[in-house]
Order: C-alpha cells, then sequence, then structure tokens
C-alpha cells in the first residue's frame, strides 16, 4: 500500500495515542472492507460514463456519499487514486478507510491554522501525474452539504476537468452523525449518475456565486440517480 505524504503547509502537529490511532485506523478500515462486501454484489445502474474524460480528472461529491464513492470508483477507472485526510483521530479513521479502498492519501491542515493556498499548491505537487483526485467538498467536519472551495482551487491551479457523481441506494440507511451518511445495505440496488467536466479556467472567480452553481450541480446529479432509481428497478425511494 502506498504511503502518506506529509505535506508541510504548516508546523502544528497533532499527536494521538497510538493505541487509540490503531482503533480508529482498524475501524476505518472495517469500513472499507463492508463497502466493498455491501457493493460487490450490489445492482448497479450507471449513467452518464461517456461524460469521462480519458485522462486524469478530480472527482467530488457530498461528505455522505463517501462509502460509495470509495468503493465504486475501480469499477469506473483503472487510474491511481489520491484523496486527502484530518489530523486528528478523525484521520486516523480515514487513513484505514481511504487505505482500505486503495486510495493513497495526503494530510490535510488542521482546520484554522496555515495558508490554506499554500496547502493547495503543496496538494497539487503532491497528485502531480496520471492519477484521479477524490474530494468531499462538504468535508471533513462539515456543516453538511456546504461546498468548500479548496477542490476548485486545485481544478484552478492543475487545469485537470472535475466530475461530480450523485449516488442513490435502496435499501440503505442514514448514519446519524453530521453528513448523515449513507450506507446501502449488502446488495442494495444503486444508481451512480456522473456530470459533464467541469473546467475551471484560470483566473476564475471561486466565490460564492461560483459555490452556489456547484450547490446547484451536486443536488441535480443526486436528485437524477434517485430518480433513475426509482425508475430503473420500478420502485419508490424511501
Amino acid at each position: 500500500m502506498a504511503g502518506a505524504h506529509r505535506l508541510g503547509w504548516t508546523k502544528r502537529k497533532v499527536r494521538l495515542n497510538p493505541l487509540i490511532e490503531r482503533v480508529a485506523h482498524t475501524w476505518g478500515g472495517l469500513i472499507a472492507a463492508y463497502g466493498r462486501s455491501a457493493t460487490r454484489a450490489s445492482q448497479l445502474v450507471v449513467e452518464g460514463l461517456e461524460n469521462l474524460p480519458a485522462g486524469p480528472v478530480i472527482w467530488f461529491s457530498w461528505h455522505d456519499t463517501n462509502m460509495l464513492s470509495l468503493a465504486l470508483h475501480a469499477r469506473v477507472a483503472r487510474r491511481p487514486v489520491h484523496t486527502f485526510v484530518p489530523p486528528g483521530i478523525m484521520g486516523a479513521g480515514a487513513r484505514g478507510w481511504v487505505e482500505g479502498a486503495g486510495f493513497i492519501w495526503h494530510l490535510l491542515p488542521q482546520e484554522g491554522t496555515g495558508n490554506p493556498l499554500a496547502a493547495v499548491r503543496a496538494m497539487a505537487h503532491a497528485v502531480a501525474g496520471d492519477c484521479d483526485i477524490v474530494v468531499a467538498v462538504d468535508g471533513p467536519h462539515g456543516p453538511r452539504q456546504a461546498v468548500k472551495p479548496g477542490a476548485f482551487w486545485l481544478a484552478r491551479l492543475t487545469g485537470r476537468p472535475m466530475i461530480t457523481v450523485g449516488f442513490a441506494a435502496r435499501p440503505a440507511f442514514r448514519w446519524p452523525r453530521w453528513d448523515r451518511h449513507l450506507i446501502p445495505l449488502r446488495g442494495a440496488r444503486i444508481a451512480a449518475v456522473f456530470s459533464k467536466p467541469l473546467y475551471v479556467a484560470p483566473g476564475t472567480r471561486i466565490d460564492a456565486a461560483f459555490l452556489g452553481d456547484v450547490e446547484v450541480l451536486l443536488r441535480t446529479v443526486r436528485r437524477r440517480a434517485e430518480g433513475l432509481l426509482q425508475s430503473s428497478f420500478g420502485s419508490r425511494l424511501a
């Protein structure tokens, strides 16, 4: 398994008790294993695969579909995948999860510290090459479905196209945490809808209006996935 790149945009370090870190990492690995198991036998219907560019892509979605994003990426793309994890106890669990999904992780700065634009430049350097990037744009701590600009700064800097994917699953339940995470049950019916590529040209203003348009796009592909699941399998979403 590829190791981490500990990017040096802040001197502040978060140290965990080694036992707590191991437990969190193991828990993350169990989540990854469940995601693989739950989706392996799933009935999957997909729309928009023709929208995927041939080269490396920045995938972005809501945090509440991370389980589906991580478990299903390999079924539609064969490139190495990089993602970002927070420091601390949450990061230890996230590392176990993304490693279990076969992703390469990079450490985010502690929120409220360091220079965020310097962090984006370090991310761009770390993920140079033939790899995809997967980002939850309202993570890692929320607020839920509030789009943050970092992924779009990264796209503007690298010139990579961006794709968002909307998911729906049934039967499934929502984990009672800040993002109300979508957890498919084993053998669930899953719909995935891929948007057309989004390009963030140099000089683009990533302001409230831009992020508002992104939020509309995210909600649109999610609603389309819910409708596709209903029409394809002839049942109403709960």
